[in-house]
């Protein structure tokens, strides 16, 4: 056998696996569809960005027989990958991995401790010199070809997210201001599988987007359809955890799952005609990704697509996945007609307040009618059925002064005023 150049042009493939969800119809709900397809300001990856390349080669007998670290300097990269050059035995056969975006030269590794070799990130958008790649080629022989193209593969995933409002009451405004990706592999297995195993390979605060990045999604590309923003991740698959066809059961209340499985979390300023968030304050909307109800996989190299559609009031749920905990009641106390009145002796007149939530503990007191029996002459009075008002009838000419009181929320009273034939 002769040794020959061989000629490795590495070029760029990016997949996609089908994460279809029907579409569901939840009265008051969030509903996930799934189609195809500490926080820091995060700048979006150069998908296409080629900056260093590790090449290690395997003889039959898993010896390392070659170890090459080409920086930028050293290659041609373009749109469409890069290509590097090494000298190999024409009919011998190898095992090839190679690794770019790297940002230093392999050790010498081991066959099998390769295939284990995890590459650390130190923050979740860490891609100043590209995005994460590896392709491996077992067996490979040249047979005296002067060059073979590998297809490298991104170790990360991308997630497409877009919001749908056209299902949301329409006294309802939801606002996004970030976008998390919770629980995020800090690390990755370059040439096997990969998943997080435990707390301390996930970031704290994982990819984050906030305000401008964030104004696509509070933008319509069609109508009630919000345009879309893309988010990263490293590889996680965590598999079939639950067995259910539910999506709102796709939480967890105790285990290591909740600090492994990768979710995305969107916060935004909320206000209903029931609830409202303070300025600075949020309701937070969380799902788990995944293949399903039950499966909590993230793919390499997958482009995928979710729409998270809003129905209802956006609130029915409760708990972990959609966290209502600094929204505070929309408060209403209005007195009405006025706090002076005027009427003619014989008339019947009604006095009430506009109270909103309409649970808030009320009171109505006729001041003096207990005290004060020379008013009983005056005017007879009924309660509303709701409790928040009266109807007073009047016989002759004097006044009536009403107290009105409300609780909680809204600690507010007032007085009213009704004067009768002036």
């Amino acid at each position: 056998m002769r040794r020959i150049g061989v000629l490795f042009v590495l070029s760029l493939m990016i997949g996609c696996n089908s994460w279809d969800r029907a579409d569901e119809s939840i009265e008051g709900a969030i509903v996930f569809d799934l189609v195809r397809g500490t926080p820091v300001r995060s700048v979006p990856p150069d998908e296409l960005l080629v900056s260093d390349i590790n090449l290690l080669i395997y003889n039959t007998e898993g010896l390392l027989e070659e170890r090459r670290y080409y920086p930028a300097r050293s290659f041609t990269a373009t749109d469409s990958g890069a290509r590097v050059k090494t000298t190999l035995l024409s009919e011998a056969s190898y095992d090839v991995f190679i690794a770019a975006n790297i940002g230093y030269a392999l050790p010498a590794l081991s066959r099998e401790e390769v295939e284990d070799y995890r590459f650390h990130m130190a923050y979740p958008d860490e891609y100043s010199r590209g995005m994460p790649m590896c392709a491996r080629l077992d067996g490979f022989v040249s047979h005296g070809a002067p060059s073979v193209t590998v297809p490298l593969v991104r170790t990360m995933a991308r997630i497409d997210l877009r919001l749908d409002r056209t299902r949301l009451d329409s006294d309802v405004s939801f606002q996004v201001t970030s976008v998390t990706v919770g629980n995020g592999p800090s690390s990755v297995r370059l040439f096997g599988d990969s998943r997080a195993e435990s707390a301390s390979q996930v970031f704290a605060g994982g990819y984050t987007l906030n305000d401008r990045q964030v104004q696509p999604l509070n933008t319509d590309q069609t109508v009630g359809i919000s345009r879309p923003v893309s988010l990263y991740l490293l590889e996680n698959l965590q598999g079939d955890l639950l067995d259910t066809e539910d999506e709102r059961e796709k939480t967890f209340t105790e285990g290591r799952y909740p600090q492994v499985c990768s979710y995305i979390e969107i916060k935004g300023s909320y206000h209903s005609a029931a609830w409202h968030t303070r300025p600075g304050e949020t309701v937070a909307y969380r799902f788990y990704l995944g293949d399903g109800p039950g499966n909590f996989d993230i793919f390499r190299n997958t482009a995928c697509q979710v729409t998270v559609c809003l129905e209802g009031d956006g609130l029915s749920e409760d708990g972990w996945r959609v966290d209502k905990g600094e929204l505070v009641p929309e408060v209403r106390f209005g007195l009405h007609p006025a706090a002076y009145n005027e009427c003619q002796p014989g008339d019947d007149y009604r006095i009430w307040c506009d109270v909103f939530p309409e649970d808030t503990p009320f009171e109505i007191e006729p001041v003096a009618w207990d005290d004060d029996e020379g008013v009983h002459n005056l005017y007879t009075f009924d309660i509303d059925p709701d409790g928040h008002g009266l109807t007073i009838h009047t016989w002759k000419g004097g006044s009536v002064l009403i107290y009105f009181k409300a609780g909680a929320p809204i600690l507010r009273d007032t007085l009213a005023l009704l004067v009768i034939g002036p």
